[in-house]
């Protein structure tokens, strides 16, 4: 099989495609009658293209039948039938291609021959992906992966007799060929719903019985240990290894006998952990347990969960002594609270940052003399944390104020509003330094810009908590991209999945990127001399602080300056 013949098995659904357009286009009428055409595509239709290699050929060599697979393996239809002609009777059943992923750029991959019969291939990975739909960015010093293939001949024409499970596929055709799907769990208590993403294949049969098999075996690592929950009993488990939908309307979901121990309430709540799961893929959901249809009723009221928070659109700052939501030139004060935090402007230095709570009814703020917990229920606030070098607190919609000195970045200390503290126990405890750290809204992840010697991470963890909901540990981190022309400096939050990381280089340039957890990162120039982040509602779910005072929105490819004379920009934690 030769080169040109593996890349024509590439473009034999686009060569299609392309003729089928072309042949549209062709006799164009130049006279007659307007009449009705047919409806136009939405916009938002993805162009429904498969990757159809083609299948072994007669006579193929052993570095044939090798590239032949590795290039049919990026083709999930009829699960992966074609990538399975390449290997032996014995073995096609056997491999599991679900197992993991590896992706990498698709150029530099090494095929070679290391003894008769047997061949390896050696690639880069820039991502992983693992059974359950994980996805993990590769180390930016990755080494190689190796893989090794034994070869049989099966009536006279060579298969593979031997193969690690998953596949290699480049990035393009990585995007092209797989897409995310957002399972959903609880906080603890379920008073929000929190996002994990996973990657599947693309517009296959099996989608909606990956996505719940993947729900019922829980969160991704990092968020397990604690830090979030399902409503489904431990064991539960789908009777039949399928999930079926009827034309995308009704999923139909038989789950095991464990599924009795819930109550109705818990049902409710499965009932709608499945619903936001399978998201586009069914518009709901019929339970059944050992193949009686279950009937259950939707949660409402106070007993509905709370899903992707959203901040008010007016930004939260501190300017000229005044503490609150930013409207054109006016300042609109916080009940109980801004005057509160404006009592802490003193002759050595005034507010540098500050943190609310969605309810509004408590803040972090931080000042040359630490970091105060400003309470609308208190008399005055309370300097909780009074160590050197203390960078921007956080606080979470519990009301515990979060703070840290940058050199000791596993001090994580918590304050609740009873003025108990404690102390976290970091996952990150080679860190030497850190530089910044925020709380998801939902109260039960946290992303952190840690240094150990020269180098700078960016990482996610989910948080466990003790009695009253008091932080105790963080679990052991999601690493998270990096422009690498430019520092991180500061991180915020601005949806339920997506964070937001603020880089400088030393010339003043910086660098904004945006990062899924569990997914991409992309990052765009950012304004002059940013120093920190927060999220935002409206025109952008973002706006930076400059160092001379101004607050910058993104608009298109330049930045606006919204308002000048900033102290602080604040961080919001929901809206009321």
């Amino acid at each position: 099989m030769t080169s040109r013949l593996r890349l024509g098995s590439r473009m034999i659904a686009i060569g299609a495609a392309v003729a089928l357009l072309l042949s549209g286009c062709a006799n164009i009428p130049e006279s007659g009658q307007v009449r009705q055409g047919a409806p136009i595509t939405k916009a938002n239709e993805p162009l429904d293209l498969d990757f159809n290699p083609l299948p072994p050929a007669t006579g193929a060599t052993q570095d044939d039948i090798l590239h032949g697979f590795i290039d049919a393996a990026s083709s999930p239809k009829s699960g992966y039938a074609i990538a399975r002609k390449f290997l032996t009777p014995s073995l096609a059943p056997r491999w599991n291609p679900d197992a993991n992923v590896t992706v990498d750029q698709g150029t530099g991959r090494s095929y070679g021959q290391v003894a008769t019969n047997t061949w390896q291939l050696s690639v880069v990975p820039v991502a992983t992906v693992d059974a359950s739909g994980g996805y993990q960015k590769a180390a930016s010093a990755a080494t190689p992966v190796t893989l090794r293939f034994q070869f049989v001949q099966v009536k006279g024409e060579w298969r593979i007799s031997a193969a690690p499970d998953g596949v290699v596929i480049d990035a393009s055709t990585f995007s092209a060929v797989f897409s995310t799907q957002t399972l959903y769990f609880y906080s603890p208590g379920f008073t929000y719903l929190v996002p994990d993403q996973r990657w599947f294949p693309s517009r296959v049969t099996t989608a909606a019985t990956r996505a719940v098999k993947a729900l019922l075996a829980g969160p991704s690592k990092w968020l397990a240990q604690g830090a979030v929950v399902s409503a489904f009993p431990a064991g539960t488990q789908l009777t039949v290894d399928a999930v079926t939908t009827s034309g995308g309307q009704q999923a139909q979901v038989d789950l095991s006998s464990e599924a009795t121990q819930a109550d109705v309430v818990r049902l409710e709540r499965m009932k709608l952990q499945l619903q936001e799961s399978l998201g586009p893929l069914a518009q709901s959901v019929q339970i059944s347990i050992d193949g009686a249809p279950q009937t259950i009723g939707d949660l409402t009221g106070s007993g509905a969960p709370i899903a992707n928070p959203a901040v008010l659109s007016q930004p939260l700052v501190y300017r000229g002594g005044t503490f609150g939501f930013l409207s054109g030139t006016t300042i609109t004060s916080v009940p109980g609270i801004s005057d509160r935090v404006a009592s802490l402007q003193s002759p050595t230095g005034a507010v540098t940052a500050a943190a609310l709570t969605a309810d509004h009814s408590a803040a972090a703020v931080l000042t040359p003399s630490g970091v105060y917990a400003v309470r609308s229920a208190a008399q005055a606030p309370v300097l909780v944390d009074n160590r050197p070098g203390l960078i921007a607190p956080a606080i979470d919609n519990n009301g515990y104020v979060w703070s840290v000195p940058t050199g000791s970045p596993n001090a994580v200390r918590v304050t609740g509003a009873d003025g108990q503290q404690g102390s976290v126990k970091t996952s990150w405890t080679s860190a030497t330094q850190i530089v910044s750290l925020a709380v998801s809204r939902d109260g039960t992840r946290l992303v952190a810009i840690l240094r150990t010697g020269s180098d700078v991470s960016f990482v996610a963890a989910g948080i466990v908590r003790g009695e009253n909901g008091v932080p105790t540990a963080v679990t052991e981190p999601l690493t998270l991209s990096v422009d690498p022309t430019s520092t991180p400096v500061s991180a915020a939050w601005t949806d339920e999945l997506t964070v937001t990381v603020l880089g400088t280089a030393a010339n003043g340039e910086t660098t904004v990127g945006q990062q899924q957890l569990g997914g991409q990162f992309a990052a765009t120039s950012g304004p002059t001399n940013g120093v920190s982040v927060a999220g935002a509602s409206g025109v952008s779910s973002y706006l930076v602080l400059a160092s001379d005072g101004t607050l910058q929105a993104p608009s298109g490819t330049a930045w606006q300056a919204r308002a000048e004379k900033i102290g602080a920009l604040g961080v919001q934690m929901g809206q009321p």
